[in-house]
Formats: C-alpha cells, structure tokens, sequence
C-alpha cells in the first residue's frame, strides 16, 4: 500500500531538516502516541552530507485501546527507524524494523523537508505491507480475513502519526518562542 503525505510546517527548510535529523528526540513531549525516541546509533559521511540514524520509537500504551492491547504489546508497537538523511536535497530515505523479530510489517519510505513560501512543508512517500498472520495470538485463518480491516486500520493510524510528526513540529516551534 502506498501513502503520500505533504503538510506546512512554520519553520525553514534548513530548520525543520536539522530538527528531524539532529534533534528528533526533542518531539516526543508533542506527539501524543509516543512514549520515547531514542537515537541508538549515528553515523556522519562526507562532514554531515549523509547523516545515518537508529531511533528506537517506543509507543505510549495509554493510547492503544484495551482490546487491542491483549494482542498488541509494547514491543509489537515499537520500532527502530534506519534513516539516512542527505543535508543537499534535505530528504531521508527510511526503513522501520519491528522490535519484535516477527515480520509483522514492512514499511519504508521517504521524508523530505522543501520550500513552501517563506516556510517549509513535510512530505512523505510510505510503502506499507502487513503481515496480520504473525501477531501473536491471531489464528491464521482469522489473519487472513482481517487483512484488509487491519490494513484500512494501521494506514488510518500511520497517516495519523505521520501528519501527528508536523503538528508535533508546529507544537515544539510555538514552544520555543
């Protein structure tokens, strides 16, 4: 499934790229559904042309309905994004991996940060695959009737998290003055 997202953002293009690359952390008390964003690793190439990142993503359990929470644990909602960003086209290319090993999704994409009048504007290019089969606890059979359903359901909620990723950015800029 392909998801395209574009939202304004009240920042520059230099802004908001160093913020999301350097600074991503620092979102985490705007977004609703997260509990924590830790970079786990970092690498800088060519004297910060390329930066690669590790951000474990751990979600905020408080949020997830109670029916959901029998089969969706915290570490089945949590994930580590592998994320190059190049600083000449302010854009990243991305990869989620769940925490669990179990293949319960795929997804990857591009972010990039671009001029949109004085400011900038957030866009996103998401290609997701789910594998509702391999949650723990979900008969096989009921899997594959759901996929659909769980597809419509996850996507609504991704589209949610990724436009949550540009309010959280108007939330952080307002906070700082």
């Amino acid at each position: 499934m392909r998801i395209d997202l574009s939202d304004p953002i009240p920042l520059s293009v230099q802004e908001a790229f160093l913020l999301l690359r350097d600074n991503m952390p620092s979102l985490v008390p705007y977004l609703d559904d997260c509990e924590s964003i830790t970079v786990t690793e970092r690498q800088e190439g060519d004297g910060l042309e390329t930066v690669s990142l590790v951000n474990r993503w751990v979600a905020d359990m408080s949020r997830v309905p109670a029916a959901v929470q029998k089969f969706a644990t915290k570490d089945l909602l949590s994930w580590d994004d592998h994320a190059t960003w190049t600083a000449s086209t302010t854009s990243c290319t991305w990869r989620l991996q769940p925490l669990r090993g179990t293949r319960l999704f795929e997804c990857s994409g591009t972010t990039s940060v671009v001029p949109d009048g004085e400011h900038a504007r957030l866009t996103m290019a998401i290609d997701l695959t789910i594998y509702p089969e391999n949650v723990p606890g979900v008969p096989r059979f009921i899997a594959k009737r759901i996929r659909p359903q769980a597809e419509k359901i996850i996507s609504d909620k991704l589209v949610g998290n990724m436009r949550a990723l540009a309010v959280s950015i108007q939330r952080y800029h307002a906070a700082q003055g």
